[in-house]
């Protein structure tokens, strides 16, 4: 009698990040739909070593994101095919999938470019394979575009075995490079577009701009890549990303490894299979128009984290130190609207935030974004987005629970 069993796939690919879950659930939705395996995975972070135990299991395939050399080797080893999901270290019997850089470097250049940022900069990790690629793709992109970015040299951790640098290593020591990133961001002309590595160096250069004192995004806007939801929604500002198209990653390295099995006589590709990312998710890092005018940047960034605060244009004319008049007028110059209409945008934007993420009554809800009664901001809110905030609130989705101690 025939049996059938199940091949035997290891999935060595990180949980610990958005990247990897995402092409976890994309090697899932392969299963779904064509290949039934039994598949084993392990959660572990980005760089741990393989299992001592896994030599003696049997498998009949991998689909891995090596991050090292060790690592890369030992999967080799296993002697099945294997397909790698990062990009640094080709399989010697199997395939590699990545992220297309080029594609990252065009979506960073023209989200700049479309809100008229000319003058960009790249801040990633010396000597990280990721990095690298992402960082020369962006200065030949912007090369063909007559435009020549600035670039943060960070220093270069120790190298790990095959010549690429820890990307662990890299992003923690970016925690404490405040000073050297501090000097460089100052010394960029405003304002400038930032294209990180990645997320995590995202939100290290947000940090940096809050701690030297420069508005994002008005003087600097940051955006990063991989949206990792977590890291972008917890930056300050939330970060702009770059979403790659992990699901496609995954399903695709299923679909090569799949190949690969039931067909061993098939020749191990040398090359990268390239994959485009989705959007840029924009963020608040990046939501802005150019502006060249500093005082007014100022007073943008002012109206953006206390708008709710703000008594009248002439306490924030005040407080970037110049006249009422002259700030009405520089300000309809640069944006295009009246420092009022601008205060007025913000509040009612955080307003419909409160109205549909929360239960908040009307009342705390206009006393939270900084007017007088309820009734003006129904007014308020009724010319700006076409309905009540009542109607709004049922229309949306089911608003969280807020939870009292």
């Amino acid at each position: 009698m025939q049996t059938f069993e199940l091949k035997r796939v290891l999935l060595w690919i990180e949980s610990s990040r958005a990247y990897g879950r995402g092409c976890l659930m994309g090697v899932a939705a392969y299963c779904a739909t064509h290949s039934r395996w039994r598949t084993y995975h392990v959660e572990h972070t980005l760089e741990a070593d393989l299992p001592d135990f896994f030599g003696s299991m049997k498998f009949d395939g991998v689909i891995a994101r090596a991050e090292n050399d060790k690592v890369a080797e030992a999967l080799q080893n296993l002697g099945v095919p294997v397909v790698d999901l990062r990009g640094s270290y080709h399989p010697r019997n199997g395939r590699m999938i990545d992220t297309d850089p080029a594609a990252c470097a065009e979506l960073a250049f023209e989200h700049f470019w479309a809100r008229g940022m000319t003058t960009m900069a790249f801040c990633g990790y010396n000597n990280v394979d990721y990095s690298d690629r992402r960082r020369d793709a962006f200065l030949e992109y912007a090369h063909q575009r007559g435009v020549k970015p600035h670039v943060y040299e960070s220093a270069s951790p120790p190298r790990q075995p095959g010549g690429a640098a820890s990307t662990l290593l890299s992003e923690a020591r970016g925690e404490i490079e405040s000073e050297e990133l501090l000097a460089w961001l100052r010394s960029l002309p405003k304002p400038v577009a930032v294209f990180a590595s990645n997320d995590i160096r995202g939100r290290q250069v947000l940090s940096a701009c809050t701690a030297a004192g420069i508005a994002v995004p008005e003087q600097v806007a940051v955006l990063g890549v991989d949206n990792d939801e977590v890291i972008c929604e917890l930056a300050y500002p939330p970060l702009t990303s770059i979403e790659p198209d992990t699901r496609a990653i995954g399903y695709a390295g299923a679909a090569s490894l799949d190949r690969l099995l039931t067909d061993p006589g098939i020749t191990p590709s040398s090359s990268v299979r390239l994959i485009q990312p989705t959007s840029v998710v924009t963020r608040q890092s990046t939501d802005i128009t150019a502006i060249e005018d500093l005082e007014i940047a100022q007073a943008v960034n002012i109206i953006r984290k206390q708008a709710g605060a703000i008594r009248s244009v002439g306490d924030l004319a005040t407080a970037v130190g110049i006249s009422r008049a002259t700030l009405e007028r520089r300000f309809r110059t640069a944006l295009g609207r009246s420092p009022r209409q601008e205060i007025d945008r913000v509040r009612l934007n955080h307003a419909r935030t409160l109205v549909r993420g929360t239960t908040y009554p009307l009342h705390q809800i206009a006393e939270l974004v900084g007017y007088s009664n309820p009734s003006r901001l129904l007014d308020a809110y009724k010319r700006r987005f076409g309905v009540t905030p009542g109607v709004d609130r049922t229309q949306s989705d089911d608003p969280f629970r807020d939870l009292t101690a």
